[in-house]
């Protein structure tokens, strides 16, 4: 008889035989069996930059189909999901895979992150075919989804599914749907608009882990998490790209002009009006927040300030200066009219 582990998990794992590129917000499954998250779309060549979410452990609070597992990023306290700072989900991957201490070679943006080998993999978990897999098992998904895409405004093929669902971990209509977004730059622009008129109504905001979330609402009952994925390659403002730091500890200030980019990982913002270390007349940098709980905090005419790093940014279409943020508790953010918060 086939173990359940894998009988659940070939419903929505491919071989690595198909996978063709690394992209945002995907999960693979390794050969220790322990999910590892990719994030951003700069990652090395064989592998990818990202985090170990969940990890084998016989004595772990997490059950996925008849397997226990620890979660690096949530632990229950009192009955109670809380998120772990960043530097703690960091903390418990040396702890539960000491190799990946190995830090060579990881850029600057890669604080929090560690790198993964595609050998070391065994399937990986595409978005869509996650999605049509769940839709497939569960008969009241598929018209959520389908009224989710009338409402976002886009084809239903252009959605799917990542965190849990990613891998089949979900139990009834009312546990939360992290919600795979592919569409081009302006069309997201649209769908963060109308998200936008959405929360004007109270009920259908989110506060989860002690704080409001941006672009975190409910539909019909169910909490939506949405991922924004860039669906044109050519627009992606961070693919492959070199990093180098030029200065640490850089105090700053500035007026973000251009949020465009900044409900993608990495986040990208524009800033004018702005000051380092006290000093004026640094029109036209950019952010950099490689912090995934960040998405979508930035909003134009938001007066953001904080430390960063000061570093040099090659693309293959330009190069630049830029500040950089790997922890968004470094950046404290003001809105006209209204007052300061610790972090974004």
């Amino acid at each position: 008889m086939q173990d359940r582990f894998f009988a659940a998990l070939e419903r929505y794992m491919l071989p690595m035989e198909k996978f063709e590129r690394v992209v945002d917000s995907s999960y693979f499954l390794r050969k220790n069996l322990s999910f590892a998250f990719a994030q951003g779309y700069c990652h090395p060549p064989g592998g990818f930059y990202g985090k170990l979410i969940n990890y084998p452990d016989p004595g772990g609070a997490l059950d996925i189909f008849g397997r226990r597992y620890t979660n690096t990023t949530k632990k229950r306290v009192d009955g109670r999901l809380e998120l772990l700072p960043i530097d703690r989900q960091l903390a418990l991957h040396y702890l539960a895979e000491p190799a990946l201490r190995d830090r060579e070679g990881i850029p600057p943006f890669g604080d929090y992150h560690v790198r993964f080998s595609l050998d070391d993999c065994v399937g990986f978990f595409e978005h869509g075919h996650s999605l049509r897999a769940a839709m497939g098992l569960h008969p009241w998904l598929a018209p959520k989804v389908e009224k989710l895409s009338d409402f976002l405004g886009l084809p239903a093929d252009r959605l799917g599914a990542t965190g849990s669902l990613a891998y089949g971990r979900m139990d009834d209509e009312h546990e939360d749907i992290d919600l795979a977004i592919r569409a081009g730059v302006e069309e997201h622009r649209a769908i963060v608009k109308k998200i936008d008129r959405w929360l004007g109504d109270p009920s259908h905001r989110v506060f989860e882990f002690g704080r409001h979330w941006p672009l975190r609402f409910y539909f019909e009952g169910t909490l939506i998490c949405p991922f924004f994925i860039y669906g044109r390659p050519a627009e992606i403002p961070l693919a492959d790209f070199r990093m180098e730091v030029v200065r640490e500890g850089v105090s700053f200030r500035g007026r973000v002009s251009d949020d465009t980019h900044a409900i993608f990982l990495p986040i990208v913002a524009r800033l004018d009006d702005v000051s380092l270390d006290g000093a004026g007349g640094a029109a036209g940098l950019r952010l950099v927040v490689y912090d995934s709980s960040a998405r979508g905090e930035y909003r134009e005419g938001d007066i953001l300030s904080g430390v960063a790093r000061l570093v040099a940014i090659r693309t293959r279409a330009e190069e630049y200066r830029a500040l950089l943020v790997t922890n968004a508790d470094a950046i404290a953010k003001a809105r006209p009219g209204a007052g300061t918060e610790a972090k974004a």
